[in-house]
Formats: C-alpha cells, structure tokens, sequence
C-alpha cells in the first residue's frame, strides 16, 4: 500500500462511527467473496421475457418547442458521428469499439481491463492520469440521450439501431463485475436510466437476443446495486441515484425473480431521501445548489415512475420536495443562474452533452414544478431542455422572490432586490461544512459571500475543476483562500485531507437573524480558536445602494496577518484605488468595495500555473483575481465594516 493510499484510509477511518467500520469490514468481505460472480454475462442470462417501455417516454412524441430540436440533433450527430465532448474533455474519434469504455482520454491509457474486478482499481492514488469521472461520465451512456428520444421522437429505427449497437459495445468491454465502470453504484444507476431510454427508443423492434442481453445487464446491474449500498458517510446523492437505479431496473424487467425486492428497497430510499437529503427548511444537505438539483432531478423521475406504476410518493414526500423546491427557488438570481456554492461535477440524469447547461438548478426547478403541480416553484428564467417534456415543465414563473430569505437549518442567507437601477442577489453561508461525516462536497467557506448583479456572478466562489484528478488544485479551491471570507495566516478554517475528506472541520453558527427591510444576519464560525484564539464574525445588512459587511475577531491570542476576499468573476475588471476598489464590466463601473478603516487593499491575480484560481465548470482552470483586504489580528478586535455599493449604470 502506498503512503498516500494509507493516508486516506487512514483519514476516512476517522470519520467513521464504530458502526460504520463495522460495515466497511463487511462489505469488504463481500467484497472478496464477490470475486466469484465474474462469471461473464452467461451468469446473468434470464432467457428472452418482460422488456417494457416505461409510460414516461411517450411523452417525447409529437411535437418539441424550438429550439429543442436543432440542439438535439446536433448533439444526436455528434454521438453517431463519434465525436464525443463530455465534462469539457474531447475523446478521439471513435466508433465504440469495447476498449473505448476504460480509456482516461486525457493520458490514453485505460484505467483497467476487462479481466480486472473492478475493486481492484485504485483511481485515487492512480499517477500520470486524467479524472476517473471522465471514463465514468461516458459509461453512464448519456451521449445517447438525445439520440434515442429523438428516435423515439420521430420513431426512428436506424438511430435506435444505434444506440443498440452502443449498448452493445459496452457489455461486449465491461463484463459484470470487471473493470473500472463496475466500482461505484451512482454509475450503475444512471446508466440503466439510459438503457431504459434506449428500450424505449427500440421499442416493439427489440429482437428477442437483444431483449436477452439486455435483460442480461439489467439482472448484472440490480444484483450489484442491491449488494453493495451506499451507506453512514456516503448515503448522500449517491444512494439517491442507486434507488432510482433500483426502481428503474424492476421496472425495466418486473417478471425477474428479484424485481419485486428491488422495486421496494429503491421506493424506501426515494421515500426516505425526500427527508434526509435536506435540511427541515428545504435547503439541501450537501450545501450545494447544484448538488440539490441533481438529487431533485433523480427524486422527480423517481416519483415520476412510481405514479405512473400506480405506487406515488406519500403525501409527506410531496411536502418536502416542496419544500426543497422553494429553497432552491430563493437561490437563484433574477435570470435563473445560481451561484456556484460547493463543489459542481455537472451530473445529470437527462442529459444532452455537450450541453453544460449553465442554468441545470432552473431548469430542473422547472422540472420539479411540472412533477408536483406546482407552478409557483417555476423559475423566471431557464434554458429549453428535453427533461421539460419528461416532467411537464410549466411555463416560466414570475420575477424571483424579492427580500431576505433566512435558511436557519441549512445555513444560507439570500437577499435579494434593487439597488441602484439594477437587480441583486447577495448570499451568505453560516452553515454547516458539508453533509454526513465527511462532508465530502463542502468547502470552507463559512462566512463566504456570493453577489450576483443584474443575472451575472461579480462576488463568486473560485469553483470545483476536478475531483480524483484534481491534486492541488483541488485542495487550493475547497480552502476557505479560494473564497469570500476571512483567513488568518493564510491558514484554512477547515483543513483538507484528500479529494472528498477533511482532517479538521468547522461549522458556522447563526447568531442573530433580525427580520424587517432594516434586516440584519450576524454568524460565526470556530475554526481558528484553537490554533489563533479568535472566532470569525460576520454581519450583513443592508446599505446604500449594496450591503454593509462587518468582520471582527473575538478572543485573544497573539497578532498575525489577516486576509478578507472578496473574490471577482474574472471577466470583471479590478481598479484599486486608495481607500477602496471598483468593478467594472464592459459597460463601466459596476460594484465600490470600500472598508470604512485606513487599512490595505490590494489585488490578488492568478494563472493556470499559480491560485488564485478559477473554475468556471468542471475540467477547466484559469487564473482568478480578488480584492483582499490585509489587516491584522489584532486591529480586528475591533468591527472592521466594509461596503458592497452597487453602482449605477453609466
């Protein structure tokens, strides 16, 4: 074993509660006594039987508003053709040939073989390579979906002939059990939602040795899915996607043996993540927008399935995806957008790649909208997508809620309006680090602001880049340096330890939340009293034509360097001047940073090469900038106010 591969299993062992190493010994067992199932695809042959198309698909016939159906099509050509873009990485043209499903398009190598058990890759550690996501993303099969529900669209044969031969390629280079695309359930899942979609687009066409093998796949999958759970620290969207998984693969095959245990486990877990994916005040659990969306989508189709099979989600379901829904709602600026809070890996469960989809939270908002019945929830803006037609997807809601929306449970402050001409979205993070134990897509960013200005990002979190792949840089931008907040000694509130783990975490506190148009949210975070002696501040309310930030540092300890960020979209440009800092944009000023006391303002820009650094989707790295604000320790005793004046427009 490696000394980086005993160091994280070292850092995972200690998030872990005596019950869960009790249950990774176990399913370490299983692991090694589960080498025996790689038997081929022979060992899950169920004869030729049930295939069904699943009621959902239908509705993609007729008619799609434009301009759906040019950005379907060429997303459709360009999988037919081979010239497959996902995740911002290019693959070389291919024709799918089976040993394309393991290659790292980045290094050229595979991640494994088809003779290799899948628990036996080590991704993590793995040297010299890109991120296993990308193997993964093209195993989930998602380049298909705009091929086949155009086929089932336009009733296409040769396109689902296509997408057959694709399915193909892929069993004929991932046997079950062996080879990177075996190891985590969350792909299994969503690659049978794309098998579903391609039995639907093949339809009555099926002959009856693809309804075997595919019957085949779906018997390797749920078996797989149903043995190895995600639970304790990694019951978060994982497990989300693996009942979807499960609910999916029964009703794909329902007169399999197993098809009726698998239909009632992925219901319990659709049930029961209604609950624990989110906050009792709807924000969601993995304190990420996007994060919340893509478990929405998976519970929208859930529940989709489950009313159309005559099972729906329990009324108290429905209340709490609401709920979410609402929460969700208030995140979102006045032109849809969504600010970049915690890691984003672009995971989708309808998906039409290259599409990064830019505004996904709205558009699955909308989505969740049309499930429910619930029109109010709709978004005032969002892309087209084909997901709207899956779920109803009303029309585009009315103006985003004005006012100051307060998340208690969640930790998140949204304060939304006008000021100076234009209009604002200011969020405030005083919450939790992360989800579960390892809190494995937070990043330390409690007291972190967020500022949207007229539907475009000013005041923004650096972003994700990469996950397994990411070393550094990864590290660099979930430290609380690559966001808005305070850092001492250039040290981070919470320390990272590995691409989803942390050594040492803090949460923050909501210490006072006084409501009315003169509100006020005062927080704090303890993740500097036991190396420094001091506990960050932060107070927010409203100002002049912005909002009024206010740090101070409570306790004692000996005086050391202080940074404040405020961290700028890098398409911005950065003035600074004496006392205070401008933000333009092309159309001239746009935001003063201005602190009330004589201290120093400088500017911080970054390159691929050296942080700050920006990530403005997953995969891609530029330099990023910021207005930092040096102080000290002990000038920050006293309250340190900083103004966030919006300027009009010239």
């Amino acid at each position: 074993m490696t000394l980086d591969r005993f160091r994280w299993y070292a850092q995972r062992l200690r998030a872990m509660s005596p019950a869960e190493v009790l249950h990774r010994f176990g399913e370490q067992w299983k692991r090694a006594r589960s080498r025996g199932y790689a038997a081929g695809w022979d060992g899950f042959d169920r004869q030729d039987g049930v295939l069904a198309f699943l009621p959902i698909f239908t509705r993609l016939r007729g008619g799609w508003p434009e301009p759906l159906p040019s950005r379907m099509q060429t997303a459709a050509a360009a999988a037919r053709d081979g010239r497959l873009s996902l995740l911002g990485q290019m693959w070389p043209p291919t024709r799918f040939e089976p040993a394309i499903w393991a290659i790292d398009p980045v290094s050229g190598a595979p991640w494994s073989s088809p003779s290799t058990y899948c628990f036996d890759v080590d991704f993590r550690h793995a040297k010299g390579r890109g991120d296993v996501k990308f193997a993964f993303e093209l195993s989930r099969l998602q380049a298909l979906h705009p091929v086949a529900a155009l086929a089932i669209q336009k009733r296409d044969p040769e396109a689902a002939a296509f997408c057959l031969g694709v399915l193909r390629s892929w069993m004929d280079g991932n046997p079950p059990f062996q080879g990177v695309n075996w190891y985590s359930g969350i792909e299994l899942a969503l690659r049978l939602v794309s098998v579903a979609l391609v039995v639907a687009a093949a339809g009555e066409a099926l002959s009856p040795e693809d309804r075997r093998r595919i019957r085949a796949l779906v018997a390797a999958h749920g078996f797989w899915l149903a043995r190895f759970p995600s639970r304790f620290s990694s019951a978060n969207n994982h497990l989300v996607a693996e009942g979807l998984g499960l609910l999916v693969a029964a009703l794909l095959a329902p007169d399999l043996a197993e098809a009726p245990h698998w239909r009632a486990e992925g219901r319990g877990i659709l049930v029961d993540a209604t609950g624990s994916q989110f906050h009792a005040d709807g924000w969601g659990a993995e304190q990420s927008p996007t994060y919340t969306a893509f478990t929405l989508e998976m519970l929208a189709l859930g529940a989709t399935l489950l009313a159309d099979a005559g099972d729906p989600l329990p009324p108290e379901c429905i209340v709490r995806l609401r709920r979410a829904g609402d929460a969700l709602r208030h995140a979102l600026d006045h032109d849809g957008h969504a600010p970049h809070i915690g890691d984003d890996d672009e995971g989708r469960v309808l998906a039409c790649p290259p599409d990064r989809e830019p505004r996904y939270a709205a558009s699955v908002l909308a989505g969740l909208a049309g499930v429910l019945d619930a029109p109010e929830l709709s978004p005032p803006e969002r892309d087209p997508h084909w997901r709207d037609l899956l779920f109803g997807s009303p029309p585009a809601g009315g103006a985003a809620p004005d006012g100051v929306q307060v998340f208690p449970h969640g930790g998140m402050t949204f304060a939304s309006g006008a000021a100076a001409g234009r209009r604002t979205m200011l969020a405030f993070d005083h919450g939790p680090l992360g989800f579960l134990s390892i809190a494995a897509h937070g990043h330390a960013d409690a007291l972190a602001l967020w500022l949207h200005i007229d539907g475009r990002p000013v005041i923004v979190d650096s972003g994700t880049y990469l996950y397994s792949g990411g070393g550094e840089v990864r590290a660099w931008l979930r430290s609380s340096a690559a966001h808005s907040t305070l850092v001492i000694d250039g040290r981070s509130q919470s320390l990272v330890s590995g691409a989803f783990n942390w050594r040492m975490k803090t949460d923050a506190n909501l210490d006072e939340r006084l409501p009315g148009d003169v509100w006020r949210i005062r927080a704090s975070h303890g993740g500097y009293e036991k190396r420094f002696g001091f506990r960050h501040e932060r107070q927010i309310e409203p100002d002049d034509d912005g909002h009024l930030v206010t740090d101070r540092l409570i306790g004692s300890g000996p005086d050391r360097p202080v940074a404040i960020r405020f961290h700028i979209h890098p398409a911005l440009r950065i003035e600074i001047k004496a006392d205070h800092a401008v933000v333009h944009d092309d159309g001239g000023p746009l935001l003063a940073i201005r602190p009330a006391a004589p201290v120093r303002i400088a500017l911080e820009a970054g390159t691929v090469a050296d942080p700050p650094w920006f990530s403005p989707a997953f995969n891609a790295l530029e330099g990023g900038q910021a207005v930092v604000i040096h102080t000290t320790t002990a000038a920050l005793r006293q309250p340190l106010r900083t103004q966030l004046r919006v300027l009009p427009v010239s």
